[in-house]
């Protein structure tokens, strides 16, 4: 009998044991979900959300830089419009990192914001310095190291916060470790005392704790899809499988959000750029409209633009649906109460920003559906262009990385928005100068075939009275008759040249080429140009090897070969010396045509080739011409699949080289 009682005593205190052993490890498991939530919670609420501010705040100083950079090396004060949007978006998103740092992480927030305003002071100053001017460049120099100290202080907050994101995630796998331990101790020793049970006991118990143990040994090695089997064994057992099991789901939970959130992030991004590469307004809220769909998983998309902008379409949706849809009434809201950066989400944590809807909106809202809400304003620096509105039919609510990833493509959206317009803008009005050039050209080309006719009566008149046909001439008469036929000429050959810059314009001017001797046609040239040269004492000289056979149009190549030697003998001063040599180099035929003329002025070198090109030398000198010659020479050796250069020194000369191909 006291045998007995001394077993019952063994058996009683091991029952206890084993009891007490199963409540630690359920205590155990229970404290480490607990911990692991709250892991989840300042991982999902505070870091993340922190870390998108952060690459905010570092994109909005970037785009200031780049913006206010563009504006002082090209002038463009469109630029400086940008530079104020990312100066707007930078103190926004400057107050919402300061709202969600913590009082440990507010050190390194302030010194990273401390950072940019010196850059932004600079910015002011860097704004009232004239583009392209030595203090500009200046200011660019200094403005690097100010913007290098900030980015230096934001990777730093950044790094600090991945090492807390990483940091929790390690605490989150070290609470799992020891919680295994724990349950794999605290089953070992119950194991242990179950030992003293009886056989049945054992089984009871031995056998389903063996399979717990191969499931956490399981999980250790890798296998985290692998599940406990909560429904075999005591009711301890099944406690401690059901702990595991729970404290695996919420780590495949935890890994979800974790690999939702980069997800979002990543397709953001890619729909933010997608956004930006459109240049008409309609496509970047198409894209909107859809992206937004597909990222985020809204049933109903509504973008309303504010009034007033021309060309912006008032109201686009997915599916049309405020067309007679389900979001008609809410296109009919004005949402003017969301200012410029307001964001309205019920039951939704908003960390800046938030806003009231009017009763109008909220009915509207209700028609659609008891599904979540997320409205957000869509701006452009102070500038308010709209307003974006998802709802979900059903499903979960807006999370705060959702809030903020969706600000973010609204961000992106007014950019696009803004650009578009801009090109747009640009787009039109280089529609209207190409009618006006069209309008031009043509205008050009009806007045000098309407001159040429009359032109050629004065001509033939004018060669009648020189002829003495109607009479003898003294010689003061024929002296004004021959200045009257010079100018007669210079016309003519103006129109002549219109006519042909007229065809060159509309694609008509095309060469005929045919195989022949470039050395005919130079001889010629020099032939026609001589008795110019002789009556300005200029002399011509001729530097050509024979044969120079090519494939060419031989009447664009007398053209070419003819402006070239007209040109050297009219700027070539009395005793003056004008050169063409021509040559063969390898597949290409070489022609150089050089003077010891006046030259041109360095400055005004990369406008030879533009119609109407005057040298100022020349203005000065009165030496007449219509500044088209060089223009249609250098279309036709273009035509032709060759090259012409200048190289010309002023008061010294000008050497013109030409290259066409052989074939």
């Amino acid at each position: 009998m006291p045998r007995e009682r001394t077993v019952g005593s063994l058996l009683t205190r091991a029952f206890g044991v084993l009891v007490a052993l199963i409540v630690c490890s359920g205590v155990a498991e229970t404290t480490a979900l607990v911990s692991q939530h709250q892991v989840v919670d300042e991982l999902s609420t505070r870091v993340q959300p922190l870390q998108l501010a952060n690459d905010d705040l570092r994109n909005a100083l970037a785009d200031g830089q780049r913006n206010l950079r563009g504006y002082l090396l090209t002038g463009d004060s469109q630029l400086l419009d940008s530079f104020t949007a990312a100066q707007t978006d930078f103190d926004r998103v400057a107050r919402s990192l300061r709202e969600l740092a913590r009082d440990d992480d507010r050190a390194a927030v302030n010194r990273q914001i401390g950072r940019a305003a010196d850059w932004w002071t600079l910015a002011e100053q860097q704004q009232r310095a004239a583009p392209r001017s030595p203090a500009a460049a200046e200011y660019v120099t200094r403005g690097k190291s100010l913007f290098q100290a900030f980015t230096d202080e934001n990777r730093a907050f950044d790094a600090v916060l991945a090492e807390q994101a990483t940091e929790l995630r390690d605490r989150s796998r070290l609470l799992g470790i020891v919680t295994t331990v724990v349950v794999v101790v605290l089953t070992v020793l119950a194991a242990i005392t179950a030992v003293v049970l009886a056989a049945l006991t054992a089984r009871r118990i031995t056998h389903p704790l063996a399979r717990v143990i191969s499931i956490i040994g399981r999980r250790r090695s890798g296998e985290l899809d692998i599940r406990a089997d909560a429904t075999a064994g005591p009711a301890e057992i099944r406690a401690v499988a059901q702990a595991i099991n729970e404290m695996a789901e919420q780590g495949d939970r935890m890994r979800a959000t974790e690999a939702d959130v980069a997800r979002l992030r990543a397709d953001v991004r890619r729909l933010g750029y997608r956004i930006r590469t459109h240049l008409k307004v309609e496509d970047a809220l198409g894209e909107s409209v859809r992206g937004l769909a597909e990222t985020f998983g809204a049933d109903h998309v509504l973008i309303r633009m504010a009034p007033g902008q021309t060309g912006v379409p008032a109201l686009v949706s997915l599916h049309d649906e405020h067309d007679g849809g389900p979001l008609a009434d809410l296109a009919g809201c004005d949402a003017e109460w969301l200012g410029s950066v307001g964001v309205w989400a019920p039951g939704a944590q908003v960390a800046t920003g938030h806003a009231e809807p009017p009763e109008a909106e909220r009915r509207a809202c209700a028609k659609v559906g008891d599904g979540p809400i997320l409205t957000v304003a869509v701006s452009v620096g102070a500038e308010r262009l709209g307003a974006l509105t998802l709802i979900r039919d059903a499903g979960p609510g807006w999370t705060p990385v959702e809030v903020r990833l969706v600000e973010t493509v609204a961000a992106d959206l007014g950019r696009g928005v803004h650009h578009a317009r801009l090109f747009e803008r640009e787009q039109h009005l280089v529609a209207r100068l190409q009618e006006l050039d069209t309008a031009k050209t043509d205008f050009m080309s009806t007045i000098s075939h309407e001159l040429r006719t009359p032109l050629t009566s004065i001509a033939g008149y004018l060669e009648l009275l020189l002829d003495a046909e109607v009479g003898e001439l003294v010689p003061q008469q024929r002296k004004m008759l021959e200045v009257i036929g010079r100018n007669t000429r210079r016309l003519r050959e103006l129109i002549e040249e219109i006519l042909l810059l007229s065809r060159i314009e509309s694609g008509a001017f095309r060469p005929s080429p045919r195989p022949l001797d470039l050395v005919e046609h130079a001889e010629q040239a020099v032939a026609e140009i001589a008795p110019a040269a002789a009556k300005g004492e200029v002399e011509l000289r001729t530097e050509v090897d024979r044969p120079l056979e090519l494939t060419a149009d031989p009447e664009q190549l007398d053209r070419v070969l003819t402006n070239l030697l007209s040109n050297a003998v009219k700027f070539t001063p009395a005793h003056g010396t004008v050169t063409l040599a021509a040559r063969r180099e390898q597949d290409q035929v070489c022609v150089t045509v050089s003077d010891t003329g006046m030259g041109i002025p360095s400055s005004e070198q990369e406008g030879l080739f533009s119609r109407f090109f005057r040298a100022s030398n020349a203005v000065h000198q009165a030496i007449p011409g219509t500044g088209l010659g060089l223009v249609i020479t250098h279309t036709i050796v273009q035509n032709h699949g060759g090259d012409i250069t200048v190289e010309s020194v002023e008061g010294t000369g000008t050497t013109v080289t030409v290259r066409l191909p052989v074939s």
